[in-house]
């Protein structure tokens, strides 16, 4: 099979499969990257010897190694799907990635980053990330129907595995973004609730992943948060205030509960909070009311 015929092949797989649009556009970045690394011009010549020679490759690289397993990853459906090529695991295998905990802020540093949002639209966004525990890809990818004001829940349609679920909607969460579409009224056709200027798109990542820094920098906190550490907090928080694992899984959209345990292991270590996100969201809310002179 020759490489042009390689690749149209590796798109149609996925496609047959479902995969998201990143993962498609991920996947064949990366088997792009292997078979320049391999040179070979008939994909009939690779074999287990070209893949193992290239994840060596990638550790001479300086890859953590989970971005190493996504390249495996990759690679692997490359052979086993679209070239039809059987591997042996225990000679391709994923690297061990180590245990590591998820960085969260204190109740006095959220307290503190709160209170220096300024805008509607940045208060928003980053206290439904915190009460909602959402990735910032689905917050993005956010439309005015997902959310239920009357169930108080937002409809996640855009999750990772494209796994719908609800996850919860506090009244201060949701004050928030009212107040938010009246200042900006940012109606648009698709009903994204962070259109960005065109009208047509969700705003990018860097529209809010920028700010938060720069907003934590000004509150003095030391730590280099992004939107994930809201999540964090998140979960975090719900298990602290007596959330149970399971429901903490579901909200969080976790495939297996050996993601969502790595929260329980905070949640018992750090003692000093056992209020949850609705509680005290409603607390950030109130004082950016105060500071913004808004009466709800």
């Amino acid at each position: 099979m020759t490489l042009f015929q390689a690749k149209a092949k590796l798109i149609d797989d996925m496609k047959l499969r479902n995969f998201s649009y990143n993962t498609i556009k991920s996947y064949r970045r990366k088997c792009t990257q292997f078979l320049d690394f391999t040179k070979v011009r008939d994909t009939s010549w690779l074999s287990e010897k070209e893949f193992r020679a290239y994840l060596l490759h990638l550790g001479t690289k300086g890859l953590k190694a989970s971005s190493i397993n996504i390249h495996n990853s990759a690679v692997r459906f490359f052979y086993e799907v679209t070239l039809e090529k059987d591997l042996n695991y225990k000679r391709v295998p994923h690297m061990k990635e180590p245990l590591t905990r998820p960085e969260i802020l204190t109740v006095d540093e959220l307290r503190s980053f709160f209170a220096e949002v300024v805008t509607p639209k940045r208060f928003a966004f980053y206290l439904n990330l915190y009460t909602s525990g959402l990735r910032i890809s689905e917050m993005l990818a956010l439309r005015t129907d997902d959310i239920d004001g009357e169930r108080m829940l937002i409809r996640v349609r855009s999750g990772k595995g494209r796994k719908e679920r609800y996850v919860p909607l506090t009244k201060a969460g949701y004050e928030a973004l009212r107040n938010y579409w009246k200042m900006y009224r940012p109606v648009n056709e698709n009903h994204y609730v962070f259109p960005d200027a065109t009208r047509t798109r969700p705003m990018s990542l860097g529209t809010f992943e920028a700010p938060l820094k720069a907003i934590a920098k000004e509150a003095g906190i030391c730590k280099d948060p992004t939107p994930h550490t809201l999540r964090h907090n998140f979960a975090t928080h719900m298990l602290q205030s007596g959330t149970d694992l399971m429901t903490v899984k579901e909200m969080l959209g976790h495939a297996s509960l050996s993601s969502t345990t790595v929260y329980l292991h905070l949640s018992l270590v750090d003692q000093s909070n056992k209020r949850s996100p609705e509680e005290l969201s409603a607390e950030f809310w109130a004082e950016y009311c105060e500071r913004n002179f808004i009466h709800v």
